[in-house]
């Protein structure tokens, strides 16, 4: 006669919880061999020891319970070559996914380092994929978000690969009108460069850290206005504004913090050339 295994022997012995073989049980997955018809005791052989193994081995592979349900039903060769493909095909998505979790976090570490170092004010940047929306109606802070939750619908909808810091553009006509709170544009920063999305042009910037609300916002840029002028510079188009800190990282806006840059260049002549931040 086979030894039998209770439902607590065979739990310590794979290092399983018992409520874990009963759910397997109760969903018709991994059943015991023998249940004493007097009691209910469920008891568990020692040929099923590799069946169980199979199982917590597919567990392990992100395999749902309802599929090695299936697939236990009717093993073959030719079907598990069929599943273990399919879940390649997912873990393979699964790491993607995450790699784009990890770079955004990087991304969103270096722009917060930059708080601490903000470094030169004038930079060569090198050209930036993103994702634009115009922003419509007033062209207000209201519209601006409005413009902000249809980019991020969008690129959720079309998988864009972006880095989760969200930004507004001002038109250079509204620059220069000092119309700093006109946005045309609400944007994302992509990972890379994709078809029928925008370029942030490469070039040299202007650059300074807006600290508090959107409407405090102009006495920085006329503050840097007034710089790239006394440098023999001018705005060689709309503004960039990119959000650094906002509501991950404190619970009042005026706390928060925005990267203003302006396109820049020569006044009346070649500028001199600048280092990269």
């Amino acid at each position: 006669m086979q030894a039998r295994l209770t439902v607590g022997e065979l739990a310590r012995l794979a290092g399983l919880s018992k409520q874990t073989l009963i759910f397997y049980d109760r969903e018709g997955v991994f059943r015991p061999s023998q249940v004493d018809p007097q009691n209910g005791y469920r008891y568990y052989t020692a040929d099923q020891l590799e069946t169980l193994d199979t199982i917590l081995n597919l567990r392990e592979m992100g395999v749902p319970l309802r599929e090695i349900r299936a697939h236990m039903a009717s093993r073959s060769a030719a079907e598990t070559m069929m599943l273990l493909r399919e879940q390649k095909l997912a873990a393979e998505s699964k790491i993607a996914r995450w790699d784009l979790v990890r770079r955004r976090l990087e991304r969103k570490m270096e722009s917060l380092k930059a708080l601490e170092n903000p470094g030169r004010w004038l930079v060569d940047l090198p050209a930036l994929p993103v994702a634009l929306e115009p922003v419509g109606g007033r062209r207000d802070l209201l519209e601006a978000d409005m413009a902000l939750k249809r980019l991020l619908r969008r690129a959720a909808e079309n998988h864009l690969p972006h880095f989760y810091q969200l930004g507004d553009t001002v038109a250079a006509e509204d620059l220069a009108a000092g119309c700093f709170l006109r946005f045309s544009e609400a944007f994302l920063p992509l990972l890379e460069p994709r078809l029928g999305e925008s370029m942030r042009p490469a070039g040299r910037y202007a650059r300074r850290f807006h600290r508090g609300t959107y409407e405090t916002m102009g006495e920085d840029y006329e503050a840097l206005l007034e710089q790239i002028a006394q440098a023999g510079l001018r705005p060689a188009g709309g503004s960039w504004e990119f959000c650094i800190l906002d509501s991950l990282a404190s619970d009042t806006p005026e706390a928060y913090v925005t990267e203003i840059q302006i396109p820049v260049e020569p006044a009346d002549g070649p500028a001199e050339r600048t280092e990269q931040p």
